[in-house]
């Protein structure tokens, strides 16, 4: 199955796509120019880049949370399926691979409503950045909208494994009854 068999229908699927690798691509463009401008000021000019580590810290969790949504988005996480290799049951295969989508979407959608809190109490306490006096709200909302779309995307792809699935034993049927739903 390809990752959001959906996409083509729905114009959400393409603009989410865009804006992670958008936002991907400016935050490493801007951490590295930093890190470059930083180690110039400093073996170069003998000046220092004062609060660059702030700055980079806070574009390295967009980085990190839109790469991390990116991944459940292209099903290209690290995974431990070791199941797979020792059932040789295809339905009994497929059945595990809807239990573990269940279990990832769950936990997923879980750790959601915790990052959705701590932003919310990132805007009630508003904690500010020691140097630039920054609101660390910038840091945390990457937290919560990454685990947003993480959820969104498991979830999505466990519903679409439950009709892939349904039709499955579906068809299983009509095969075994001779044509006959």
């Amino acid at each position: 199955m390809q990752p959001i068999e959906i996409a083509p229908r729905l114009p959400l699927w393409n603009f989410l796509g865009k804006f992670q690798k958008s936002v991907m691509a400016v935050t490493s463009i801007l951490i590295v120019g930093m890190i470059c401008y930083a180690v110039v000021a400093r073996y170069v000019f003998g000046s220092d880049f004062y609060g660059s580590e702030e700055l980079i810290q806070m574009l390295a969790f967009w980085l990190y949370f839109m790469g991390a949504a990116q991944g459940s988005r292209e099903k290209s996480q690290i995974s431990a399926d070791i199941l797979t290799c020792y059932i040789s049951n295809e339905k009994l295969c497929r059945a595990m691979h809807l239990i573990k989508d269940f279990l990832t979407a769950t936990i997923c959608l879980l750790v959601t409503v915790w990052a959705v809190k701590f932003v919310a109490w990132s805007f009630v306490m508003m904690p500010r950045s020691a140097v630039f006096k920054l609101p660390m709200v910038i840091p945390h909302s990457a937290v919560a909208l990454g685990f947003i779309l993480m959820s969104l995307y498991h979830v999505t792809y466990f519903v679409q494994d439950i009709m892939s699935f349904h039709r499955e034993h579906i068809s299983d049927g009509t095969m075994k009854n001779g044509g006959e739903a």
